[in-house]
């Protein structure tokens, strides 16, 4: 006898699946009775809210307490954040006091600018004032192995958060940044004079690094003066130059290191553009380590343009020329916005086609990548920036983090804790690595939750003096700390043993907004702040059973989503974000099924599939990413199959789940659930005449679940449900034989376990 094509089944409890993990519960079962009839219509129960976990019995619950008088963390006072147990424990709920302090825009006295740029206190009159040594720029003419990163998209418009460059061509904004001062404006057409004629050797044509000096002896003569620096190094002054007054060039042996040119008279932007043929690059602004300006590199050429020494003036009195060095596209990309991937992963690619062995280089490479989810080739863009010149103990952290996200976590926090141990090691650094170390803790040991908790609030005491340092870098890493460590301080609460969880995550997220609106205000930060805080609050949020409406977040994370989007056209960052937007959704989808708002948990699926699908391309995932996409996917068909009888959407939903379920990566991970998952997407293609796949998947289910038996015999009750499903879809294949022998595996095991026949 056939099984009838609509069959009723009961299914109290759905499949669920923990966010990074998953959660036992029944499948559905396909059986007749003894008079070989289909089971008669049951109504359908909602899913079974799950029981909360008992608080230990040796314990009570932690609580997260500041001091007694509730006031707000303070630098250096380990003592106001404490563990402590109590019923109405204190919470953080008074936001900090944050003060940026800012330098005045000051034009004249230019300070040294970092790596080969070197301008200080050179002015015409003063030729004895001659330039600093520069240091030797090592090269490579080898092919570089750098991860290149390759779009079908369009270029995409430059959008800068600096003062705008000197030239309307390269933004879309030419107006510059409030409090500071504006460089460069672009000359009107009259005062715009063709190329200076020059004979023999033109200015624009020598290139140090290149040029070489007996060439610039036989062209330009003598030197009306020259200064000895030291044995091999020296100034020469040439004067009256067609054009210029004065050109000052530095030499080290017979190789000329740089050129201080300075204009006869003062010259528009456009004169030296077209000069030294400056017209297709992308300049730089040059800052120093308070944020202010110093004036425009253009990398590909090493020409620097420093603020006037005039500050009324707006032509430029200065030039300098140097061999191109990897420090000017690091410049760029550092002043480029934080929205535009492919561009600075362009500018860091020349960075290494210059030097193969910056370390900066490769660690801006490899953050990229984590981004955009090519975790493999980010690892190792990882290992040669820790190998490379310049390398940081940030980038030994970074390099952790990657490592405990292919798998080797044990790893990872051994190296984290080293780096957070070192007092030798900067302060905004420890802090990052306080906090990464509690990260990597619950992802190892989530029974270490106290532990991480700590880390985290040490994290937070080590960064917060540093929240008004006037070095802008140490400034903004200490407030990026603080917002990563307030944001995994309310995971903490959300999946430890706590009291008041809902007001205390509440509060923990509540102060890193504060951060989170002051880093966007004050410190030209982007909307991609905000997401994470969206994306990552509504991750606690959905960690543990409370009244929570997930729909309000999921319209602020959409919208974050489509402002980035109007922001930036970059397709690297349009899947970085479609990425975070669909696992956010992800997890809305299981806050509402287990409220049993199924319809809106399907609404959410079909959402959420839109952005994963669009996130998916070209990224590697990991094991948490395969059960959570599987979990997402599976719970819509679990929908359409029980609560809208509709087994063929069942089927399409599945076909999305089982690629991530069965994925080779995850091996002996969660063997039993994932089995049941694929028994109840057996019924379903069953059901809709798919037989031979019906039969494979409950097969194949099975297996995972002996398998699960094989390490915890406890497990040996779920086998039944597998056993009857396929003992029936063998006798409905007219295989009396092997029916059979399920059935009496399954009566075997019953017996066994004294159950009597289990019931679904």
């Amino acid at each position: 006898m056939r099984i009838p094509t609509t069959i009723k089944v009961t299914l109290p409890t759905i499949l669920l699946f923990a966010p990074l993990g998953l959660a036992s519960a029944d499948p559905i079962r396909l059986m007749l009775d003894e008079a070989d009839r289909p089971i008669q219509e049951a109504v359908l129960a909602p899913p079974a809210e799950p029981a909360k976990t008992a608080a230990p019995a040796v314990r009570r619950p932690f609580s997260l307490s500041l001091s007694a008088d509730d006031e707000p963390i303070t630098p250096n006072a380990s003592s106001k954040v404490r563990l402590v147990s109590g019923e109405s424990p204190p919470t953080p709920d008074h936001p900090l006091d944050v003060q940026v302090i800012s330098s005045p825009p000051i034009r004249n006295s230019l300070r040294e600018a970092h790596g080969p740029l070197r301008v200080r206190r050179i002015h015409q009159e003063e030729v004895q004032e001659s330039l600093p040594s520069v240091e030797k720029q090592t090269s490579s003419d080898k092919p570089i192995r750098a991860m290149v990163v390759a779009d079908e998209g369009t270029p995409s418009a430059t959008l800068h958060d600096s003062p705008a460059p000197p030239s309307a061509r390269f933004t879309l904004n030419t107006q510059p940044t409030a409090g500071q001062p504006e460089s460069f404006p672009p000359a009107s057409p009259h005062e715009t004079a063709p190329p200076i004629e020059e004979p023999g050797l033109p200015i624009g044509n020598v290139i140090p690094g290149q040029t070489p000096l007996a060439r610039l002896d036989q062209e330009w003569g003598e030197p009306a003066k020259q200064r000895r620096i030291d044995q091999d190094k020296r100034v020469r002054l040439y004067e009256n130059r067609p054009g210029f007054s004065q050109v000052e060039v530095a030499v080290d042996g017979e190789k000329i290191i740089s050129l201080l040119l300075i204009p006869a008279q003062p010259m528009s932007l456009d004169e030296v553009e077209d000069q030294f043929g400056l017209r297709q690059i992308d300049p730089a602004d040059v800052r120093d380590a308070t944020g202010r300006s110093l004036g425009w590199i253009y990398p590909e050429k090493g020409i620097m343009l420093p603020q006037p020494a005039d500050s009324n003036s707006t032509k430029i009195d200065r030039i300098l020329v140097q061999a191109v060095s990897p420090e000017g596209f690091l410049i760029r990309a550092r002043g480029r916005s934080a929205l535009v991937y492919r561009d600075r992963l362009e500018d860091y690619r020349q960075a290494l086609a210059v030097e193969q062995h910056s370390a900066e280089a490769w660690y801006e490479t490899s953050k990229i990548l984590e981004q955009i989810g090519r975790t493999e080739e980010a690892f190792e863009a990882s290992r040669h920036a820790i190998a490379g010149i310049g390398a940081q103990p940030e980038h030994r952290l970074h390099r952790g983090r990657l490592s405990a996200t292919l798998g080797n976590v044990d790893a990872a926090i051994q190296s984290t804790k080293q780096i957070a141990e070192d007092p030798a090691v900067a302060k905004q650094v420890r802090a990052a690595a306080y906090c990464q170390w509690g990260d990597l803790l619950q992802i190892a040991r989530p029974e270490s939750n106290q532990e991480a908790v700590s880390l985290h609030v040490k994290a937070i005491e080590t960064a917060s003096p540093l929240v008004n340092d006037p070095n802008r870098d140490i400034r903004r890493a200490a407030k990026q700390v603080l917002i990563d460590a307030h944001l995994s301080l309310a995971m903490d609460i959300a999946t430890g043993d706590w009291e008041k969880k809902p007001e205390t995550v509440n509060q923990w997220l509540n102060r890193a907004k504060i951060y989170v609106d002051d880093v966007i205000t004050n410190e030209e930060g982007t909307e991609l702040l905000r997401l994470k805080l969206q994306t990552q609050s509504l991750a606690a949020q959905s960690s543990f059973l409370h009244k929570f409406d997930p729909s309000e977040g999921v319209d602020q994370i959409v919208g974050s989503y489509r402002e980035l989007v109007r922001k930036s056209d970059d397709p690297f960052l349009h899947r970085a974000i479609e990425w975070q937007a669909g696992l956010a959704l992800a997890k809305a989808v299981t806050v509402e099924n287990e409220r049993g708002r199924y319809l809106e948990a399907l609404a959410l699926s079909d959402q959420a599939k839109t952005y994963i699908k669009a996130g998916l391309v070209g990224r590697d995932l990991s094991k948490e990413d395969h059960l959570l996409l599987g979990n997402v996917f599976f719970r819509a068909g679990t929908i359409q199959a029980v609560q809208k009888e509709n087994h063929h959407a069942a089927a399409d939903w599945y076909d999305l789940a089982l690629p991530h379920l069965t994925a080779p990566s995850l091996k002996t991970d969660s063997p039993d659930i994932r089995g049941e998952a694929l028994v109840s997407m057996g019924v379903s293609y069953w059901t809709i005449g798919h037989r031979q796949r019906g039969v494979e998947l409950s097969e194949q289910g099975k297996s995972l679940i002996e398998s699960a038996i094989a390490q915890d015999p406890s497990l040996r009750k779920k086998l039944v449900v597998p056993l009857d499903n396929l003992a029936q879809m063998y006798r409905q294949l007219g295989d009396t034989q092997r029916s059979e022998q399920y059935v009496a595996s399954s009566k075997e095991i019953q017996q066994t376990l004294g159950t009597g026949q289990v019931q679904r």
